[in-house]
C-alpha cells in the first residue's frame, strides 16, 4: 500500500513540479528580458559615447549658439531649406560621429509637407521600459537657448545609463502654423501610446536663454502633472541660483498652448513646460549667456531626479 501511494504521489507530483519550474522559468526570463538590451552592441556604444561626455559648460553652449544664431538662424517652419539644414546638424551633432547616440528619425506628414522628429535615446538600466522625454522645438527661430541646452544635456549624460531610459527629442511642431493634432510633439506622443510605451513624464524646453539680466524659470503643467511640476522646481532650485517658480493650468488652457509639452499633455502624458521669464535691468544686447548656463545646469538636475526615482 505504501509503495503504491508513493508511486501515485510521484506520478502526480513530478509533472506538477515540472509545471511550477516551467512557469517560474518563464517569469524569470521575462523579467531578465526587460532588463537586458535588445542591442548586443549597446554596452560598447555606451562606453564609446562616455568618452564624449562633458559637464554642462560654456564651450558646448557657445558652440551651439554660434551655429544656431548664424548659419541656422532662419529655421522657421516657413523655411524648408533652413529647417532641413537644422535637422541634419542636430542629427550629426547628437549622432555616432559626435556625441555618440543612435539617432532615430520619426517621419510624419502635415498638409503639403513631410517633416521629422529626431530622437536620441539613452537606454536605462533596471527600469529601462520607463521613459523620460526631454524635448525642444527645432523649427522656431528664436529658440536658440532651448536647442543649445538640449545638446548640452545630451552630452552631459552621454553613455551614462540612468535607471530609466532618457530620450532627447527635437520636434518639428510647425511654429504655430500647424493644427495641434498634426504637430510633431503630439504625433510622437501618440506613437508612444500606440506602441504601448511607458512615458513617465516629458520636460519641454520651451523658452530659455532670454536677454534679461534678471530671470525667473517657471515650470508649468496641468493639474494632473502637479507632482512633476513640483519635483522639477525642487530639483532645479537645489542646483541653479536662478529663481524658480511653478504654475498649474487647467487642462484646456495647457493643451491648447503652442509649447511642445502641450502635444504630450494632449496625448494624456504628464508634461512640464519650462519658460524663462527675463527682466531687463539695464542695456541688454543679445542673450544672457550666464543665465543660460545656470538654467541648463538646473535642468540637468531635473532630468537626473526624474530618471533615477
Amino acid at each position: 500500500m505504501k509503495e503504491g501511494a508513493l508511486i501515485r504521489s510521484l506520478l502526480v507530483g513530478f509533472p506538477a513540479g515540472l509545471l511550477v519550474l516551467g512557469v517560474g522559468a518563464m517569469f524569470y526570463s521575462q523579467i531578465q528580458a526587460e532588463k537586458e538590451p535588445a542591442d548586443p552592441n549597446e554596452a560598447i556604444r555606451l562606453e564609446a559615447a562616455s568618452l564624449q561626455r562633458r559637464p554642462v559648460g560654456e564651450e558646448e553652449l557657445s558652440r551651439s549658439l554660434a551655429i544656431l544664431s548664424g548659419p541656422l538662424a532662419d529655421r522657421s517652419f516657413a523655411s524648408a531649406d533652413g529647417l532641413e539644414k537644422t535637422a541634419f546638424w542636430l542629427e550629426s551633432t547628437l549622432g555616432g560621429g559626435n556625441i555618440g547616440y543612435v539617432v532615430e528619425r520619426h517621419d510624419f506628414e502635415t498638409p503639403g509637407r513631410e517633416l521629422r522628429n529626431l530622437v536620441a535615446e539613452l537606454p536605462g538600466r533596471d527600469r529601462r521600459k520607463e521613459i523620460i522625454v526631454v524635448g525642444v522645438r527645432y523649427d522656431e527661430t528664436g529658440a536658440d537657448g532651448g536647442i543649445a541646452a538640449l545638446v548640452a544635456l545630451a552630452r552631459a549624460l552621454a553613455g551614462e545609463a540612468q535607471q530609466r531610459t532618457v530620450r532627447f527629442i527635437a520636434f518639428a511642431d510647425g511654429g504655430g502654423a500647424v493644427p495641434a493634432g498634426q504637430r510633431g510633439s503630439y504625433q510622437y506622443a501618440m506613437r508612444c501610446r500606440s506602441r504601448g510605451e511607458t512615458v513617465i513624464a516629458m520636460l519641454s524646453l520651451d523658452a530659455i536663454g532670454g536677454p534679461g539680466q534678471e530671470s525667473r524659470v517657471v515650470f508649468s503643467g496641468e493639474e494632473s502633472s502637479r507632482y512633476f511640476v513640483d519635483s522639477a522646481q525642487g530639483a532645479f532650485s537645489t542646483v541653479s541660483p536662478r529663481k524658480g517658480g511653478s504654475e498649474l493650468l487647467d487642462r484646456g488652457t495647457f493643451v491648447s498652448g503652442k509649447v511642445a509639452a502641450a502635444g504630450f499633455a494632449g496625448a494624456e502624458i504628464a508634461a512640464v513646460s519650462v519658460v524663462e521669464e527675463s527682466k531687463a535691468t539695464g542695456p541688454v544686447v543679445g542673450m544672457n549667456f550666464g543665465a543660460l548656463l545656470e538654467v541648463t545646469r538646473g535642468l540637468e538636475a531635473v532630468v537626473r531626479v526624474w530618471a533615477n526615482p
